[in-house]
């Protein structure tokens, strides 16, 4: 049996998969990539149409276009289905030329064949229905899709992949998905190292738009390279190149096509493409998702602007940009802490209308900058405030302060504001203190732990493939003190979420005592043929990885009448 699972986002951590190694070429070569005819010239793989006409304007490939080219594409047809130019006609070519409006430009560049059928009606559907949603996600698409766009062709690839956002994250750079992907290309972080993208307390370059956008488009022209066609390699964006090769080995080996629309792939892979699809009608005719496609300029929306004078945090970035604090995160949303930790030279984005207005603020050097700063055990937090003219909600903001009734529990280095002529306040040595400050943020910012109003406790962040069983070995818990500890209503967890675990003999003890007189139900279920763990898991609402632990089962692997025990409770 077959057995696929899937999460959004590039890419699946998919069991089994092959993974792209960092000593990859294309890996390697990730930031001077180039166009993409030339790659497919120079590693001998069949050049289609779409990529001949990669180094021509769009109107002249439409005029030399063979209607035979695809035909004879060393390609296969099947598995190429979405390759192609669509048909259209001189005179809206020429008119969309002539006019700014980038939605025109990315019309021209339309080249993935229609793809039809129920999931492409039925995502059509869906976003028809939601005209709100739709629009709040076209008004976020303007401050991006003319930096996408410029990439997208600057690449020679299908302007349909300047939507792929769309799909993704609705244009919302601050998007998290359940399996730990983030930004507005859903990266996971395994696959975002692969291509470049850093991350430390400070700073998220899957947020980063320019950086994302960037290693998203490097990975598409990589899994184009591997599978020949946009469709397989968009399936394979979402779900791990091994899942779709996988499913073309399943079909090849039973002599079944192994085009996209026919191989035996995840619910959320067999609707991606659709859902891509859906997004370019939405482009196509707008009225029939009763929303008005406002004409976004062909001009760039933001620039970059280089910050190497100091840390700065983002409230105080926006108000010399001139912006709203929000406004700033939109373009900047790399920043977790809401600080911009300039130890090196960092590069913000601003709106092209406020540069000026931010460059000639910064070099007037009128903001405050943050340094890291010892506090002494039984400081108190008021008296640190006070020190440095700040509030105790702004310090909290981006740090995380362990309290015992308002005072540090022990000496800690944390973040405070210091005027940039203020030359008197003593701070900690700088690189050492930054690297204590990020060694107490695996709680999150924002928040001050009192340890006189909780019992001594940790966070865990919880991976893939762990159950609270496991969990509660470790910790030296029952499964359902950790149900009531976080209000687990399942033992079901999902990668990425975060849970209270207490020491032993720690947890407050009511809830102690409620789980202890509540012992786990045993229940057993005999397998019955075509039964996987994933449908019996789901049936009794428990996870795959209790499941396993449950019955030993170190390959998932089943049969029918075999008898498994599923503890609840």
């Amino acid at each position: 049996m077959l057995a696929l699972a899937c999460v959004s986002g590039p890419v699946c951590a998919y069991a089994g998969s092959p993974v792209v190694s960092a000593s990859d070429p294309f890996v390697q070569g990730v930031h001077s990539l180039p166009p993409l005819a030339s790659v497919l010239a120079q590693s001998g793989k069949p050049v289609d149409k779409y990529a001949a006409s990669v180094s021509q304007s769009p109107a002249t490939a439409a005029a030399q276009d063979d209607p035979s080219a695809s035909s004879t594409s060393a390609v296969d047809p099947a598995a190429s289905s979405l390759l192609g130019t669509e048909g259209g006609n001189d005179a809206d070519s020429a008119a969309a030329v002539a006019d700014s409006n980038l939605w025109a430009r990315v019309r021209q560049g339309f080249q993935l064949r229609d793809l039809s059928g129920p999931l492409v009606e039925a995502n059509t559907r869906w976003y028809q229905q939601r005209p709100q949603y739709v629009s709040r996600m076209l008004d976020r698409a303007r401050r991006y899709l003319y930096h996408v766009v410029q990439e997208v062709q600057k690449r020679g690839m299908p302007t349909e992949i300047a939507l792929l956002p769309m799909v993704e994250s609705a244009f919302n750079p601050q998007a998290y998905s359940n399996a730990n992907a983030a930004g507005l290309w859903q990266f996971i972080p395994s696959t975002a190292r692969l291509y470049g993208l850093k991350e430390s307390p400070w700073y998220d370059g899957r947020r980063d738009v320019i950086a994302g956008t960037d290693a998203a488009l490097n990975y598409l022209q990589k899994l184009f390279l591997d599978f020949g066609s946009w469709d397989l390699a968009l399936a394979a964006y979402n779900c791990g190149e091994g899942c779709v090769a996988r499913a073309m080995q399943h079909n090849a080996a039973r002599g079944l096509p192994t085009n996209y629309q026919s191989l035996p792939l995840p619910a959320e892979t067999k609707n991606y493409v659709p859902k891509l699809m859906a997004m370019k009608q939405l482009v196509e005719d707008p009225q029939a998702f009763g929303v008005d496609l406002a004409p976004i300029p062909d001009s760039p929306y933001f620039t970059k602007v280089s910050l190497d004078t100091g840390n700065i945090d983002v409230n105080t970035a926006a108000r010399l940009a001139g912006m709203s604090t929000q406004d700033f995160l939109a373009l900047n949303p790399a920043f977790p802490r809401k600080l911009i930790h300039a130890h090196n030279e960092v590069t913000v984005l601003v709106p092209v209308d406020k540069a000026s207005q931010f460059q000639s603020n910064l070099e007037q050097g009128d903001w405050d900058r943050w340094e890291p700063y010892q506090v002494r055990r039984g400081e108190s937090l008021e008296a640190v405030a006070k020190k440095f003219d700040v509030s105790a909600q702004r310090l909290a903001e981006h740090n995380v302060l362990r309290l015992y009734r308002g005072h540090f529990r022990l000496a800690q280095t944390i973040l405070v504001p210091v005027k940039a002529d203020d030359g008197g306040t003593s701070l900690a040595d700088s690189r050492g203190a930054w690297e204590a400050v990020a060694h107490t943020l695996g709680t999150p910012a924002g928040t001050a732990i009192d340890r006189s109003a909780a019992p001594v406790a940790r966070w865990h962040t919880v991976h893939r493939g762990e159950g609270l069983l496991e969990l509660a070995h470790r910790y030296g818990a029952t499964v359902a003190q950790i149900k009531a500890w976080n209000h687990l209503r399942s033992t079901r967890l999902r990668a990425g979420q975060r849970l209270v675990m207490y020491r032993r003999g720690a947890a407050p003890r009511n809830v102690s005592a409620r789980t202890r007189a509540r012992p786990a139900q045993v229940s057993h279920y005999t397998v019955r043929r075509g039964d996987t763990l994933f449908a019996i898991a789901k049936r009794f609402d428990v996870s795959l990885a209790d499941l396993r632990a449950w019955n030993h089962l170190r390959h998932g692997e089943l049969r029918p009448g075999q008898h498994l025990v599923v503890r609840a409770g």
